[in-house]
């Protein structure tokens, strides 16, 4: 019978000493935040607030005189330019108010709805905000007041009669503000007309949703450890492409590869220095899911110390470069859609067409039998770690695209993941597709009949309901309930 010495190393009186790998990585993660912690203050300087005005065909509102006002009073001015787009520069993220110049708008035409109620009732982040304008909507008068003062009804008068107090949130996470065309009243359009963007919106949120839910499932399938700390592999992706296009100033695109790369190596660092060490000391399942707890919220805080608590954006052309009927698309929209689904496809044909992939299956299906067969259990979970990880990182760089980032971002997110890993079924990635399109089109459609804060109610009614019918999920087996 042989000793494995591995992770041992001789120490000087000829015993052996175990080498502290978790210190190796605690203290790398350390020195990443110390080279990075310059960047916190830095980031807030200089930012810039897009502001898209366009008439009821999409078409641009060129020359539209903007007013943007924060809580302080100062007034900022802006003019959209041929592509519609006013840009107004902020000095940091907050609370602003967006008011219109009606005299420069469009003969007839005027805001949908006053944008004004909405900044009152959210913070506008430094991305972008789109007034979609109507015919007969032109405002009276346009008077810029501080937002520290509540608006009064002076604010708002001569805007269109009947228009009701626009929707705060559009967003995939609660609280993040997003398009505000999306909560827009959508009078004067048929139901299908209303229809098409919320399927195109819930499309593009849920396959996002299935390529950072994937990872979910196959760490389950391997280790049937729940991970919590899930969400924050998507945040660090969402921060690495930060990090590359607006602190480096690089592509989009070298965001996406460093987040798949980094994204790879953050989840390889996490199995090697914590998940790994706890397998070998046969630490029970509950013990390793209130670990991952743990590290969920250690992870939030460092992402806070390191980025900031404000809300991030990642700069990017938010004018729609496919127009269907009332479907805008954008192109990180296009892009991010057709990535998503040649990873998940890349993903099948490796756990159905590769060596690596059938034994990842083997050890899914059952660990023991796996290891009796010759399988190293080990080598397969630690490739699974780092494709999670990889999978996450690029979720959340292509869901930076989508919404605005926050150090708290994957866990605002977290149970929309595991409810599409439970409704496909646990431990399957075409399940985790299709319950991750489920759940997006349910939180989009939703939104035509019930107010915009009940959302993730539907998506978990859905699920309770399927798991009442089918315990083990659209596509999952009977096996693994339980």
């Amino acid at each position: 019978m042989t000793a494995d010495n591995s992770g041992l190393a001789p120490s000087p009186g000829g015993r052996l000493t175990a080498v502290r790998w978790p210190w190796i990585i605690v203290l790398t993660v350390l020195a990443a935040a110390a080279v990075l912690w310059p960047w916190q203050a830095a980031h807030a300087d200089g930012i810039e607030l897009k502001i898209t005005i366009v008439d009821e065909s999409g078409a641009p509102a060129v020359g539209a005189g903007v007013t943007v006002a924060d809580s302080a009073g100062e007034l900022l001015p802006a003019t959209t330019d041929p592509t519609g787009v006013a840009t107004v520069t902020l000095t940091e993220t907050g609370k602003y108010a967006v008011y219109l110049d009606p005299t420069t708008l469009p003969e007839g035409q005027g805001p949908a709805k006053n944008p004004t109620d909405r900044a009152a009732s959210g913070e506008i982040s430094p991305q972008y905000t789109r007034i979609p304008l109507k015919t007969g909507g032109v405002r009276d008068a346009v008077t810029p007041v501080p937002l520290s003062e509540t608006p009064t009804s002076s604010t708002t008068s001569g805007s269109t009669s009947g228009s009701s107090a626009p929707e705060t949130s559009a967003s995939p996470a609660e609280g993040v503000p997003a398009d505000p065309a999306a909560a827009t009243d959508s009078s004067g359009l048929g139901f299908f007309e209303r229809l098409g963007p919320k399927v195109a919106t819930g499309l593009t949120f849920g396959l996002l949703l299935a390529l950072a839910s994937i990872g979910i499932s196959l760490i389950y399938g391997t280790t049937r450890l729940n991970n919590f700390a899930h969400g924050e592999l998507v945040t660090f992706g969402a921060f690495v492409a930060y990090f590359f296009t607006v602190q480096l100033g690089l592509n989009g695109w070298f965001a996406i590869i460093g987040s798949l790369v980094l994204g790879g190596a953050f989840g390889w660092a996490q199995d090697a220095g914590l998940w790994k060490p706890l397998r070998k000391k046969r630490v029970g399942i509950m013990q390793l899911m209130i670990v991952s707890i743990g590290l969920s919220l250690a992870l939030r805080y460092v992402f806070a110390f390191i980025w900031g608590p404000d809300r991030l954006s990642l700069p990017a052309n938010n004018s729609p470069i496919l127009s269907i009927g009332t479907i805008n698309l954008r192109y990180w929209d296009l892009v991010g859609s057709g990535i998503a689904i040649v990873l998940i496809v890349v993903v099948a044909l490796f756990l159905t067409r590769t060596n690596l992939g059938r034994a990842t299956r083997a050890v899914a299906d059952n660990k023991a039998l796996a290891a009796a067969s010759g399988i190293d259990v080990e080598k397969v979970t630690r490739i699974v770690w780092i494709g999670a990880g990889a999978l996450a990182g690029v979720a959340g760089a292509l869901i930076g695209y989508y919404q605005t980032l926050q150090w708290n971002g994957g866990a605002l997110i977290l149970l929309l993941l595991f409810a599409a890993v439970t409704l496909g079924g646990l431990g399957t990635t075409w399940g985790a597709l299709l319950g991750a399109l489920v759940i997006g089109l349910a939180i989009d459609v939703s939104t035509m009949w019930i107010p915009t804060s009940l959302k993730y109610v539907v998506a978990m009614v859905i699920m309770i309901v399927v798991l009442l019918v089918r315990p083990q999920g659209l596509l999952g087996s009977k096996q693994r309930i339980g």
